[in-house]
């Protein structure tokens, strides 16, 4: 279950309606009740972490003109262990760079974490046991292995851009909606017009992998008019199933997926406000 709440803007609480967690008109319902008004909007999610691999995506903005660190970017809850006796990392979160990964440790709480050192309570740390040194831009996604289920939390501010376009490399890509909202998958971004649908022989170019717990499951690209050979305008920028049907399952904000693509390019989001 993943929850997000708007509980302030700027240093004055906001009154709220039911089924609504922001200031403004709107809306979409429970998942995003509100108009965007202002990117100082300040919210947070709150995202369950399975036992195993959770595939985690970042849709908040940076807090006061000064951008998310991944290293603060995401809280466990105080009584979730950091390091143990033997300098292992309870729970490790994983970046993927484009051809591996790069691993961070929890480091937990005071009295859980063995480092005696107030300065790096509650943040993800390197293998040198300092700070991770990246940005956590709205559509970043990464790994978060757990123990034991538990709750992630993210702050930050909700970007308010009419559109977000995130740069994508050839090949394999973790990326997140960078709009805290549900997305249904068939609408999960563009890619522009000069990105392949389906081949000739079926097969689709670029996919989108969701990640249900123990596996994936895959959707492709059906193109633009021109490049998809379906000679169907209406599943023209969709991701589609395997039956070349639209997907109205949704990604729930919070969530990462795969996107594995022929080239370079990018994947732009629509603010849905």
């Amino acid at each position: 279950m993943l929850r997000t709440q708007w509980p302030r803007h700027g240093n004055r609480e906001v009154p709220r309606e039911p089924g609504r967690f922001a200031p403004g008109r709107g809306g979409l319902g429970p998942a995003w009740g509100a108009e965007v008004v202002s990117s100082n909007i300040v919210g947070y999610e709150k995202i369950a972490l399975a036992a195993g691999n959770t595939l985690v995506g970042v849709q908040f903005a940076e807090v006061g003109g000064t951008d998310l660190s991944l290293a603060t970017v995401g809280t466990l809850p105080s009584e979730d262990d950091g390091i143990t006796e033997d300098g292992d990392f309870v729970t490790t979160l994983k970046c993927w760079t484009g051809n591996g990964y790069k691993t961070y440790g929890w480091s937990g709480s005071a009295g859980t974490d063995l480092l005696d050192n107030p300065e790096l309570d509650n943040q993800w740390l390197d293998a040198d046991l300092a700070p991770a040194d990246a940005d956590a831009e709205a559509s970043t996604g990464f790994w978060v292995k757990a123990p034991k289920a538990s709750t992630l939390t993210i702050s930050g501010e909700v970007p308010s851009d009419a559109s977000i376009s995130v740069a994508i490399v050839a090949g394999a890509n973790i990326v997140a909606n960078p709009y805290p909202i549900s997305t249904p998958i068939s609408e999960f971004g563009q890619l522009d017009s000069s990105f392949s649908g389906i081949t000739e022989d079926g097969d689709f170019v670029n996919t989108l992998k969701v990640w249900t717990g123990n596996g994936y499951v895959t959707y492709g690209w059906s193109g633009t008019a021109g490049t998809d050979l379906l000679d169907n305008p209406s599943l023209d920028n969709k991701w589609l199933d395997s039956d070349l049907q639209i997907v109205t399952t949704e990604i729930p904000f919070g969530t990462a997926v795969w996107v594995k693509t022929e080239k370079a390019g990018t994947l732009t989001f629509s603010n849905p406000l």
